[in-house]
């Protein structure tokens, strides 16, 4: 398996003819977070998934989360 970075992904989506490209940080913090059963207290998971939500598309989150989304349009 080839793994790739979104940098290297989004020129060949732009040769495609695709536009409106976003790219999206999955799992910044969580991965990163040891104590696992915090992440089962409600309260801290709440806090943890606003967290996530709040920092998916902003810089350098998306570019430090384990992993990463690419959505894209395609003119018809």
């Amino acid at each position: 398996m080839t793994l790739h970075t979104a940098e290297e992904i989004i020129p060949t989506l732009r040769e495609l003819g695709c536009r409106d490209i976003a790219h999206y940080g999955i799992r910044s913090f969580c991965d990163y977070i040891t104590d696992d059963a915090r992440k089962h207290e409600p309260d801290f998971y709440a806090d943890l998934k606003r967290l996530e939500l709040a920092t998916t598309a902003r810089p350098p989150y998306m570019h430090t989360a384990r992993l990463f989304q690419l959505t894209a349009r395609k003119p018809s």
